[in-house]
């Protein structure tokens, strides 16, 4: 420890001072050695040099000052010590390196020995207010509220003084006029600057505001500015700070700009630090009041009423609109009374600020307004049974790709599903390999369930195939078919006249009626067109199953079933049961 870390740095150097017994004291503890009290210029300008040596600096942080100071008290105490003992040596000067400001900066000027004088602390150039705290200043009055008095420092800064001050024998001034007061506080919070005439009201209402706060009477604060995350409120002198939540039931949609100058009433959540911590909030009034105007504005309401509404938030069920005829009353729109088709994203329905409206469909016991969009827009459902009959074809267009099908829209808030099995003979991945999406396409409804308001279709046939003739695919019926590809398992053919899966049928190799071993692809060239029978339907797909075989042995028995009516309408002896029928019959009837 060297001797300066006793000395101040605002103590001149005293010629003829004993400086062995400083050396000595620098050696004992530091807080048995009393500072050496400034026998120089008063205070207020010892403040000014040094707050002139740190502006000359030029960016050099209050650590240099204070290193150039001891560095010149270490020379005038070393200068010293050679003159009183003649002979010895000089201490050699040490330098020490300026400290970029930082956490060992803080901590060394933090660090300081017992019974150290400690230098006034400066902000940096950029941080420091214009104003302290105490100073007298004058400025403009530029504005005469209710509550509280705007005044314009030099145009240094804007700042209010509480009207509470004033006496009511007080002349109050007008724009334009000087206007003389202390500062209370100086706003490098964020806040206004504040103005007093009666510095010392602060502690006559602390006992007030602690009382406060331990039994939850409302105080009265003027809001003196917007600060981050809320506001800044004089209590009667006594700062306190009010968070957002505190000031607004809806915090985000809110102008805390238009409080200030105001007086409101607040209840004081915490006091701490014997006044320095100071938390207070409005919400309880706040919420208090919504109460009141709720009870009143609901039994203005009725169900059924239908009521102008503007969207305020969108949630994943619903959204929240209020009622501006109501007190702004806010009601829920829920995702089931958003719109007919549950498909479409809230949204894309409603939107923050967007004026629509709504129908109320019920006010429950605990309060809620439950409100409607779907009920005052007309279903399209209602008439899509008629409109859109089974078997019916209508144009469309594919709004959505899914990997299952694409979905096809025929207005809007009616589509349908096109299976991705229904859109080609072959086995396809993915509906895009047909479709596009936006491309208008000719469709035929397969079903339509008017519950559930599900449309299922299927390709209508087009070019020369729009012609065919329908026909109906069932177990044991005979159907013609046209040739697509042979296979070595079978032949792969389209049914004539029928959409859908149920157009693609397979003829197995054994039930085309050709020899083992047979090439089917160059006996069964595509585009022939074949006569059937349906064998059987795969009950989960509901391709049908054909064969060849069995239509030729079905027209056989046909032909033969003819040839013999044609022979008995010929009047022919027949077989010979033939006739022991007609003998028998003939006895029976003697």
């Amino acid at each position: 420890m060297t001797s300066t870390d006793t000395i101040p740095s605002d103590a001149p150097f005293t010629p003829g001072a004993d400086h062995a017994s400083e050396s000595a004291a620098a050696a004992a503890p530091p807080a048995i050695v009393e500072p050496i009290p400034p026998v120089t210029a008063p205070r207020e300008h010892a403040e000014a040099a040094v707050t002139d040596e740190v502006i000359a600096d030029d960016g050099d942080t209050e650590e240099g000052t204070e290193e150039s100071e001891i560095e010149g008290n270490d020379a005038a105490v070393s200068e010293g010590a050679a003159a009183a003992v003649p002979g010895d040596r000089p201490k050699k000067k040490r330098r020490r390196k300026k400290r970029r400001s930082g956490t060992g900066g803080s901590e060394s000027r933090d660090a300081r020995p017992e019974g150290s004088v400690a230098r006034p602390q400066h902000h940096r150039a950029s941080d420091r207010a214009p104003f302290h705290t105490g100073e007298e200043v004058f400025g403009k009055v530029t504005a005469v509220l209710e509550t509280a008095i705007m005044v314009d420092l030099s145009g240094k800064a804007l700042a209010i003084f509480d009207r509470n001050e004033m006496e009511p024998d007080d002349l109050v001034p007008t724009v334009g006029d000087r206007f003389v007061a202390r500062i209370h506080n100086d706003g490098l919070r964020g806040g206004l600057v504040v103005l007093t005439r009666k510095p010392l009201r602060e502690e006559e209402s602390k006992p007030k505001v602690e009382q406060a706060a331990k039994d939850g009477t409302p105080v009265a604060g003027l809001v003196t500015g917007v600060i981050k995350g809320g506001v800044e409120v004089d209590i009667d002198g006594l700062r306190a700070f009010a968070p957002a939540s505190g000031m607004d039931l809806h915090p985000a949609n809110a102008n805390f700009a238009v409080l200030v100058g105001q007086r409101v009433e607040f209840k004081v959540v915490q006091y701490e630090k014997g006044g320095r911590d100071v938390v207070v909030s409005r919400r309880p009034m706040l919420e208090a009041e919504a109460h009141e105007r709720r009870k009143h504005a609901i039994t203005l309401l009725q169900e059924g009423q239908v009521m102008n509404g503007i969207v305020r938030t969108v949630v994943e069920w619903g959204a929240f609109v209020a009622l501006p005829e109501a007190e702004n009353l806010e009601g829920l729109v829920h995702a089931s009374e958003a719109s007919h088709d549950a498909r479409v994203p809230l949204t894309e329905l409603f939107r923050s600020g967007e004026r629509i409206e709504v129908k109320i469909i019920k006010v429950d016991e605990r309060g809620k307004i439950w409100l409607s969009r779907k009920a005052l827009v007309e279903d399209p459902w209602s008439i899509a049974k008629q409109k859109y009959a089974q078997g019916s074809q209508h144009k469309g267009k594919v709004s959505r790709l899914e990997k299952f099908g694409a979905f096809v829209e025929l207005e809007p808030g009616v589509e349908g599903l096109l299976h991705v099995s229904d859109l080609s003979l072959e086995r396809i991945e993915h509906p895009e390999a047909v479709l596009k999406l936006g491309q208008e396409v000719e469709v035929v409804v397969h079903h339509f369930d008017p519950r559930s308001k599900k449309l299922t279709f299927h390709l209508a046939p087009s070019g020369e195939h729009a012609g065919e003739a329908p026909q109906k695919i069932v177990r044991n019926a005979l159907v013609k078919a046209e040739v697509v590809k042979g296979e070595a398992a079978g032949v792969l053919v389209r049914l004539m006249g029928v959409t859908g899966r149920a157009a693609r049928g397979f003829i197995p190799g054994a039930q085309t009626g050709t020899a083992r071993g047979t090439d089917l692809r160059k006996v069964f060239k595509p585009g022939t067109v074949l006569d059937l029978k349906v064998v059987d339907l795969d009950p989960r797909s509901g391709e049908p199953k054909l064969s060849l075989r069995g239509f030729k042995e079905d027209e056989e028995r046909r032909a033969h079933k003819e040839y013999r009516a044609k022979l008995k309408a010929e009047g022919g002896f027949g077989t010979l049961g033939d006739l022991l029928k007609a003998r028998l019959g003939a006895s029976d009837s003697k």
